[in-house]
């Protein structure tokens, strides 16, 4: 028996404890003072820290983890869902005609000249199998910008007003762009943007602070039921954001502990501009307390997998001519990754592509060789690092880089990625291969993107099924629910400098659980989609609870 304190004011017994502790023990009983825990041990030795002040609740054999950790979330995007920004998802959105029904009805309750947005089509499940068009959107609006966003947040069509806000108003002015990233067809617009055009755009959508406000209540809503008690906030529409994520934590209208990074969704200046701010006034990552910190410093190499516009090392195998978008050029990345780790900051980017990802470990190389600091104090990441190789995943083995991967995609889109990459889907998020090489993944949702909810998350980190082909996608990728387990937990508070007071169940960490309907470890793996998330609980308090929220 292991414990800190005479009595405890909850005690959950009856469980299948799994603390995630270095010897991966499980137990029966958890006791915790306040907000931490202060005991762990069988149900009978639990018995003697009891008293009639102690609340009781009986686990009855489910699963209790630590509290999950999701490592690449955008709270407010994704509690724009909805409220700000119209959801266009497959099933809501089945055809074009659906998308232009939902711009018509909009239309008629907004202002001449104010935007429409949304978000969420995916040209891959509409009738049509095309994207939705410049013309489409205008002749549902004629009178509105209109912002239409594919599923995954890199492909975006704006109507002939939405394009006109960014002066963009002929096919000449796409000259003040990359190669490929506004699509001209015949001389005319088609609407469609990519990557850095598409943020550039979305810089002259404006968002009230009742707008995110809101969508920082509903997307803590969304977290809670999905088991989540903290998250890394990979960016969102810049300085308004940062201000309201802090005083949503401070107010408590955000539970889940927060390390949110310095990213502007608004594209490549922007995130320069709040980086360099930051760095320039001396502060470290991890600055704040345990309910807010400032995370690490992003930028966005490459586009996106599920369009796809992610900068491979070879053509995508379903359309060769399809082109693979890069936002920063080789030595760009070296250079910038070298002045964030000189100031003593965690760097991260969003590199998807194997190319990008060559970028990033190769600029890691070079500035760990300028300025040496042990894993353990840098714990640089990259984000999403869909697709890698042995040589790449061995390098960065020896450095201590942590990929963070969004295993949820594997069932929403899997059949899709195995079109656009053929046999590379056997390093898609590949968490069996940074496993056995000693690496510590992460796991993160990328909502809006997909759903920010542990059950997706393990499901396609261990099972690896497209949920809507059957499709059983790298295979060899596949990991253990207890992995997976980890890498949710303790690799996701590794990844923040917070693993000494979080992501595992030990004595003196802060009190956040997950609580499952069953036995996670126990049920065939394949199932895990049919279990359910039964208390949320953080800092001892149980902020969810199945069937009363």
């Amino acid at each position: 028996m292991i414990f800190d304190y005479s009595y405890i004011d909850k005690a959950f017994i009856n469980g299948r404890i799994i603390t995630v502790n270095a010897r991966d023990d499980i137990c029966e009983a958890v006791g915790i003072k306040k907000n931490k825990i202060v005991f762990i041990g069988s149900n009978e030795e639990i018995k003697s820290l009891i008293d009639e002040n102690t609340e009781i609740i009986d686990l009855k054999g489910r699963a209790m983890t630590p509290g999950f950790i999701d490592s690449h979330y955008h709270p407010i995007l994704s509690g724009f869902m909805n409220g700000a920004i119209f959801d266009a998802t497959y099933p809501k959105c089945k055809s074009i005609e659906d998308i232009k029904e939902l711009v018509r009805e909009r239309a008629k309750v907004t202002p001449k000249g104010d935007w429409i947005k949304l978000w969420g089509y995916d040209n891959n499940k509409l009738v049509e199998k095309r994207h939705v068009t410049l013309e489409d959107l205008d002749a549902a609006a004629p009178d509105h910008p209109v912002q239409c966003m594919r599923t995954c947040g890199h492909v975006c069509i704006y109507n002939t007003l939405g394009l006109a806000a960014g002066d963009i108003k002929m096919p000449e002015d796409i000259k003040r762009f990359g190669e490929g990233e506004i699509e001209v067809v015949d001389g005319k617009f088609t609407g469609l943007t990519r990557d850095l055009s598409a943020f550039y755009l979305w810089s002259k959508v404006k968002y009230t602070d009742e707008e995110l406000r809101e969508a920082i209540e509903r997307a803590n809503k969304v977290c809670l039921e999905g088991g989540i008690t903290s998250v890394h906030d990979c960016g969102e529409c810049d300085a308004p954001a940062y201000s309201m994520m802090f005083k949503a934590a401070r107010n408590g209208w955000f539970k889940p502990r927060q390390f949110m990074m310095l990213h502007s969704i608004f594209g490549k200046p922007f995130s320069k501009e709040d980086n360099e701010h930051f760095l320039n006034l001396g502060f470290h990552t991890g600055l704040g307390n345990q309910r807010f910190r400032i995370g690490s410093c992003k930028f966005m190499v490459d586009g996106g997998s599920s369009g796809p516009t992610m900068a491979t090392r070879e053509p995508y195998s379903h359309n060769p001519d399809l082109p693979r978008i890069l936002s920063w050029e080789r030595e760009e990345v070296a250079s910038y990754i070298d002045y964030i780790n000189k100031h003593d900051c965690q760097a991260t980017a969003h590199a998807e592509g194997d190319l990008a990802v060559e970028f990033m470990v190769e600029g890691y190389e070079k500035a760990l060789k300028n300025y040496y600091r042990k894993p353990e104090e840098h714990r640089h990441r990259i984000e999403h690092c869909v697709i890698v190789d042995d040589d790449l995943i061995q390098r960065m083995k020896i450095m201590g880089i942590i990929p963070v991967a969004n295993t949820h995609f594997i069932p929403l889109n899997g059949s899709d990625y195995h079109r656009y990459f053929g046999e590379r889907i056997n390093y898609l998020f590949a968490l069996r291969s940074f496993i056995d090489a000693g690496l510590k993944p992460a796991i993160g949702c990328d909502a809006p993107t997909a759903m920010c909810d542990a059950i997706a998350g393990l499901d396609g980190a261990v099972n690896r099924i497209d949920r809507g082909t059957g499709e059983i996608c790298g295979p060899e990728q596949r990991i253990s629910m207890l992995e997976a387990i980890r890498c949710y937990t303790i690799n996701g508070a590794y990844a923040s400098f917070e693993d000494d007071i979080k992501g595992s169940i030990e004595i003196g960490k802060l009190a956040d659980f997950t609580v499952f309907s069953d036995d996670i470890l126990a049920i065939d793996p394949v199932d895990i989609v049919k279990t359910k998330v039964d208390y949320t609980i953080i800092d001892g308090e149980i902020c969810y609870k199945r069937g009363e929220n």
